[in-house]
């Protein structure tokens, strides 16, 4: 298999993730603690992916134009947020925290917008964690890969998000393993 060659085994035998991921993850979790979580927001505005997830209407494509134009749209929002929040930590002389540390202060969370409910009980339940169509806040996100976003929820923040994949109907919204961060990716 082709993936066996794109990452390298640690000491503990679990598959380390490619350099791009680990650099996301430690922004994302630098991110997070320095701006977010002291303005009190993980939707900043620095980072508002808006314009790239609208897409025209399913009465407007069909379907199977419109699941792919939403999926791509959620590639282009991913890949958004990590530039700009690149640059802007970059321009702060931020430094990116590393993959170790990242993992011990959050947790990975997987969501899948495609099949996502939007009844609000999610959101409801943690308290605005997560909104209406049970989307984790954009700052979290550090990943997309097959309909798949990743994100890393902050320590503080572990009980709103359980509280919402609870109260969640479907399995959009899940929790991961960190020693499987690389299986996942590779899936």
């Amino acid at each position: 298999m082709i993936s066996l060659v794109l990452y390298s085994s640690g000491t503990s035998g679990d598959p380390k993730p490619p350099v791009a991921i680990a650099d996301a993850i430690g922004e994302t979790a630098a991110w997070c603690t320095f701006y977010s979580l002291q303005a009190n927001s993980l939707r900043s505005s620095s980072l508002d992916p808006s314009a790239d997830l609208r897409v025209p209407t399913l009465d407007e494509l069909g379907l199977h134009a419109f699941v792919t134009a939403k999926s791509e749209s959620y590639q282009r929002a991913t890949e958004s947020i990590k530039r700009k929040r690149s640059e802007i930590l970059l321009g702060a002389a931020t430094q990116p925290f590393k993959l170790a540390a990242a993992q011990e202060l959050g947790r990975l969370l997987l969501y899948e917008p495609m099949e996502t409910v939007s009844d609000g009980a999610a959101e409801a339940c943690s308290r605005g964690f997560f909104d209406a169509e049970d989307t984790p806040p954009w700052d979290t996100w550090f990943w997309f890969k097959e309909n798949t976003i990743f994100c890393w929820v902050p320590v503080s923040l572990i009980s709103r998000a359980q509280a919402g994949i609870d109260a969640n109907p479907v399995d959009c919204i899940r929790w991961a393993d960190w020693p499987k961060l690389s299986a996942l990716i590779y899936r």
